[in-house]
């Protein structure tokens, strides 16, 4: 079951601000978590023209935001 959903394929949006946004992250934290400098990050969120992110870095938004369609993260038990 779990493979078919990694299968399953989530189109690329262009809602990156508002994800970002609903992972309580600020531009300057997005683009250094994602190893990016702020000004690519920012092309990233840009209102004309934005710079899509690739499909890891926005599934991994998705789970960062808790909408992911068929994943989510948990915190690990400490130990």
């Amino acid at each position: 079951m779990g493979n078919q959903r990694l299968q399953q394929s989530i189109s690329v949006q262009s809602n990156v601000r508002e994800l970002r946004l609903a992972a309580g992250l600020s531009q300057e934290r997005a683009a250094e978590r994602f190893g990016l400098s702020l000004r690519v990050w920012q092309t990233k969120e840009a209102a004309k023209n934005p710079a899509l992110l690739s499909q890891a870095e926005y599934e991994l938004l998705l789970l960062l935001a808790g909408q992911h369609p068929y994943f989510a993260l948990i915190p690990q038990k400490k130990k």
